[in-house]
C-alpha cells in the first residue's frame, strides 16, 4: 500500500470529522446567507411602505388644498359678480357684505353733510397737473371696498378650512 493510503486509514476518524465540519460550516453559510437575505428583503419593503405612504399622504394633502382653492375661488367669483350686479346684500351663513346703507334710525347718511366747523376740502388735497388722476366715485369706493372686504373674508374662510385640514391630518396619524 501506498503511504497515502497508510495515512488516510490511520487518521480516517479525524479525516471524516474534518469533512464533516467543513459540511456544516457550509450549510450554516447558506442558512446564515438566506435569512440575512430575507430581513434585507424585508427591510426594503418596509421602506418602500414607508415612502409610498408619505407619497399618498403628500397627494392627498394637496388635493384637499387644491379641492378647498377651487371651492374658496369658486365662492369668490360667484359673490363678485353678485357685486357687480349690485346687490342689496351678500350673505353666506352669518357672514355678509352690505351695499346698501341700513336704514335704522342710528344709520349714517348716505350722503354725508358738511359742519359748519370745518371748511369743505376736496378730498384729493394733491395737485395734479397733468390731470392723471382719474375720477372715482362713491359708487366705485363702495364696490371696492365691498370686494376688498369679501377677499378678506374668503382669505379668513380659506385660512380656517386650511388649519382644519391640517389638524384633521395630523390628528389621524398616530
Amino acid at each position: 500500500m501506498n503511504w497515502l493510503t497508510k495515512v488516510i486509514l490511520a487518521n480516517w476518524n479525524y479525516l471524516m470529522g474534518g469533512l464533516v465540519l467543513l459540511m456544516v460550516f457550509i450549510c450554516g453559510v447558506q442558512i446564515g446567507e438566506s435569512r440575512i437575505n430575507r430581513e434585507w428583503s424585508a427591510e426594503k419593503i418596509k421602506a418602500a411602505l414607508v415612502v409610498a405612504k408619505q407619497e399618498q399622504r403628500v397627494a392627498d394633502i394637496r388635493q384637499s388644498q387644491t379641492q378647498i382653492n377651487q371651492d374658496i375661488s369658486y365662492d369668490f367669483e360667484e359673490k363678485k359678480k353678485l357685486l357687480v350686479g349690485l346687490r342689496s346684500a351678500i350673505r353666506t351663513g352669518t357672514v355678509g357684505v352690505r351695499l346698501e346703507p341700513s336704514h335704522s334710525l342710528d344709520a349714517l347718511p348716505v350722503i354725508p353733510s358738511v359742519t359748519d366747523r370745518a371748511a369743505a376740502v376736496a378730498s384729493d388735497a394733491v395737485s395734479d397737473p397733468a390731470g392723471t388722476a382719474s375720477a372715482t366715485g362713491c359708487e366705485q369706493l363702495a364696490i371696492d371696498a365691498a370686494q376688498t372686504t369679501l377677499m378678506v373674508l374668503e382669505f379668513q374662510r380659506w385660512h380656517a378650512k386650511q388649519t382644519q385640514q391640517m389638524s384633521l391630518e395630523t390628528g389621524s396619524d398616530p
